[in-house]
């Protein structure tokens, strides 16, 4: 009973206290069974909680929201917009087509921002536009379809003469572009997957007739930055530069399986000036870097160097190749290159120069430094008889060049081989330079520091011991020993 006196309310609570009373008297079998059910509910609860947070299965906490996409260009939508199905199963490439070509209407207005919301997106191989932000959200992947029938064919690279597996057209990459400007791919590092495993199985079995496809590739283009996402399993090269300009790669991580991934570098600038990776994880099948500038007869009359990359402050791992290259393909030039704040680690080679007859070219102006190598057969190669060519019309009288290679603050544990750097007649290394290295060796025999055809010098503190063919000079540049004529070592340690 409740009643107002003087504006307040007051209750009459006599009756309901008997009330109470008699009904606990009467229902104590009732009311225990409730007290019984409710204890094993926060049991079962509470143990539910414990399991998850052990890393079991069993129920999972509903996903945290994910963050909201910053909008990063004047306008923005989402795949979703477009009729964007994120469950793995539909084929969403008719959404990012529709997407891209509402995007390119906003060209002149500072551009548009595509954002893919969490889930997978299968997709065929797509084109994006310029002045594009492709956004990826927090658990967002776009997934590349397996059937080779949905990548279409493209002409082979002008640099190359034909498709760099096989002759003809080559298939398309899963995100494209030629021709852009001012192109940004970014996210919450979202992800995007080639699926490559099927690739890589018809490539061992030689059941494809066309080159694999790259997963991203833009081709002459400028002002490209790609950031905070993580690229995986592509059927060919992760990422691949043509004859672009202004350049960003930062806080990416690129990830394939260590083996049984053929040919799954990286990054790959091919013919492209101005550029950056910084700030970078990779581990794949291949060379996790590799400078490319066209392959014999053909990058020789496409005449576009490689120039001006900076690249530093990554991880790298790569047990089947090297964690940096440059070449094979550098026939039309590599030059300007700074390489520091490095670590490879686990490789099959650590830094590596390739190249010969045939390619000509060069490779010039290369710094590394502050580079540390952990568990590397053989941290620096420089190899002038890598003789895979595009066809037999390469001309065997086109030498590559190199000259003016610095090695500083180089260290390093558990390698095999700390330097193998070999030249021949044709093809010498010129104005090579050691300074400040220490390597912790894990094979200890005669000669471990190997050189032929080679000229330069080591400046102050060397470890281990290097050849002889090199000029030695204190800290403050005073010449101690001139280095001798030695042409030839007889230990081959099959790297």
């Amino acid at each position: 009973m409740v009643e107002t006196s003087g504006g307040r309310w007051r209750l009459h609570l006599h009756g309901q206290r008997r009330s109470a009373a008699a009904f606990l008297a009467a229902n104590k079998t009732l009311l225990a069974a409730v007290w019984v059910a409710g204890f094993a509910l926060v049991f079962l609860w509470q143990s539910a909680s414990v399991f998850v947070a052990g890393g079991g299965g069993g129920p999972r906490p509903p996903p945290a929201p994910s963050r909201p996409a910053p909008r990063l260009r004047p306008m923005a939508y989402n795949l979703t917009d477009f009729g964007g199905v994120g469950d793995g199963r539909a084929v969403n490439t008719r959404a990012f087509e529709r997407a891209v070509e509402t995007v390119s209407a906003f060209a002149d207005q500072g551009g548009a921002q595509l954002n893919v919301p969490p889930g997978r997106w299968l997709t065929g191989p797509f084109n994006l536009t310029s002045h594009m932000t492709l956004f990826l959200a927090e658990g967002a992947e776009i997934l590349g379809i397996t059937d080779e029938k949905d990548w279409p064919l493209m002409p082979a690279l002008p640099s190359y003469g034909y498709g760099r597996e096989r002759k003809g057209p080559r298939f398309c990459s899963l995100i494209h572009g030629q021709n852009l400007k001012d192109v940004v791919i970014t996210g919450h590092n979202g992800s995007i997957n080639g699926q490559g495993e099927v690739w890589w199985l018809k490539h061992r079995r030689r059941m494809l007739k066309n080159t694999r496809p790259p997963l991203v590739q833009l081709m002459w283009s400028k002002d490209i930055v790609i950031t905070n996402i993580t690229l995986r399993n592509s059927p060919f090269w992760h990422f691949h530069p043509y004859d672009c300009t202004n350049v960003t790669v930062s806080d990416v991580t690129i990830l394939a399986p260590i083996s049984g991934a053929p040919n799954t570098d990286g990054i790959d600038p091919d013919s492209c000036e101005d550029v950056l990776i910084e700030n970078c994880y990779i581990s794949v099948g291949d060379d996790a870097i590799a400078i490319k500038s066209g392959w014999d007869q053909y990058g020789i009359a496409y005449g576009r160097p490689s120039s001006n990359i900076l690249i530093r402050n990554v991880t790298v791992r790569s047990l089947v190749s090297a964690g940096i290259s440059i070449g094979s393909e550098m026939s039309g030039g590599v030059a300007n290159v700074t390489v520091k704040n490095v670590r490879i680690w686990d490789s099959r080679r650590g830094v590596r120069i390739k190249t010969a007859i045939g390619r000509g070219g060069y490779i010039r102006n290369i710094s590394y430094s502050n580079i540390t190598f952990d568990n590397v057969r053989a941290a620096i190669v420089i190899k002038v008889d890598y003789n895979e060519h595009a066809d037999d019309g390469y001309d065997r009288n086109a030498f590559p060049d190199i000259t003016g290679i610095s090695f500083k603050k180089i260290h390093g544990w558990g390698v095999r081989v700390p330097v193998r750097a070999h030249g021949s007649n044709y093809i010498p290394i010129k104005d090579i330079t050691f300074q400040d290295m220490s390597v912790g060796i894990s094979y200890k025999k005669k000669h471990i520091f190997q050189c032929s055809y080679i000229e330069g010098r080591v400046i102050g503190s060397v470890f281990p011991k290097p050849c002889e063919n090199l000029d030695v000079y204190d800290e403050q540049g005073q010449l101690l020993k001139s280095g001798a004529v030695l042409n030839s070592t007889e230990v081959d340690y099959d790297i």
